[in-house]
């Protein structure tokens, strides 16, 4: 295959006296001389972790390719990529780098969406991300809200656990992400506007044989299939921390889901137990056919809130507005 020749638009080194209001200070010039097409051949070597596959999508040679790569490397002074026989995989710098790559292409992606969107008379749609307990609860209110209050607002909805939506909130494939205030979002960078506090129970068809107990403890439901939430997110960990507290191996499994409304179809078949946030009138609950078991997942944070990045765009400032709407019309003023 012949390299293909890569235009080269030189940009100048020293910037018009005025001209440095919106410079950004101490970037590197080999940085500012990066086009568009280095910054997609390095998030195709992210992906593809292959210099033949990157290669192809960037329409040239293997040899042309690792030159330019070892050429940016040197002139950083730091290795973006570790080289074996097998495979190519980022380094701690080369991971940083194809992080911020991500979230420029991203942004980039969205100009000519938006320049559509204004042809239309219409706002770019809002990247909304949930969790699924959470969603049930606000998303009618936020879409009643925007109705009245912002016609033209869409919204672009993805419901997924915490595991999934974080990292899609910091490559920026999501403009706002509505989730329980883990340490791990405490700490990633965003903007939190806290929302409303909201305990996680343990529920169970209403003639379940748990609920004639007296009493039931933790002992008690791990003799019972349940339905629990995916492998490795904030939730599963917390519903397994209480059943380890418990001094008690972790249940049968009958599926692993997130989705309501599935969970309380299987309930209506099977006499299982999943988690789910305190019932409330008007809510699903299989027609009164599911109740709550006096059980607490304790470990569960409680605190609900909306990340955002700075500056808020008028998109965003709608849509917290009506999250803040409708958490004010969900949630009684005891449990806030």
């Amino acid at each position: 295959m012949a390299a293909a020749k890569r235009p080269s638009v030189p940009l100048p080194d020293v910037v018009p006296t005025g001209a440095s209001r919106g410079r950004i200070e101490h970037l590197p010039n080999v940085l500012r001389r990066l086009r568009i097409r280095d910054l997609e051949t390095l998030d195709w070597l992210g992906r593809h972790r292959s210099f033949a596959r990157t290669a192809e999508e960037a329409s040239i040679t293997q040899p042309a390719l690792s030159k330019w790569l070892r050429e940016l490397e040197d002139t950083l002074g730091l290795p973006l990529f570790e080289r074996t026989s097998r495979r190519v995989a980022p380094t701690a710098y080369g991971e940083a780098m194809l992080d911020c790559v991500a979230r420029i292409l991203t942004d980039l992606r969205t100009i000519q969406p938006a320049f559509d969107a204004l042809k239309r008379g219409t706002s770019l749609p809002l990247k909304l991300g949930m969790l699924p307990y959470i969603s049930m609860r606000l998303l009618p209110g936020v879409i009643e809200y925007l109705a009245e209050h912002a016609p033209t607002q869409q919204i672009n909805y993805t419901e997924n656990t915490l595991d999934h939506l974080l990292p899609l909130m910091q490559r920026r494939e999501l403009d706002m992400v509505v989730c329980r205030l883990e340490s791990a979002v405490l700490t990633a960078g965003f903007s939190i506007t806290e929302l409303y506090s909201d305990e996680i129970l343990v529920v169970a068809p209403k003639h379940h044989p748990l609920h004639r107990h007296s009493r039931v403890t933790w002992r008690d439901a791990a003799a019972w299939p349940w339905i629990v939430p995916s492998m490795g997110s904030p939730m599963r960990t917390a519903l397994e921390v209480e059943f380890a507290n418990a001094g008690v191996a972790a249940p049968h499994v009958l599926m692993e889901s997130t989705s309501h409304l599935t969970n309380c179809a299987v309930a209506r078949r099977v006499p299982c137990l999943f988690v789910s946030t305190r019932l409330r009138r008007g809510e699903t609950d299989l027609n009164g056919e599911l109740q709550q078991l006096p059980l607490k997942v304790s470990t569960a944070v409680q605190r609900i809130g909306a990340l955002t990045v700075e500056p808020q765009s008028t998109a965003v400032s709608a849509v917290l507005a009506a999250l803040q709407a409708a958490s004010r019309e969900s949630v009684p003023a005891q449990a806030k």
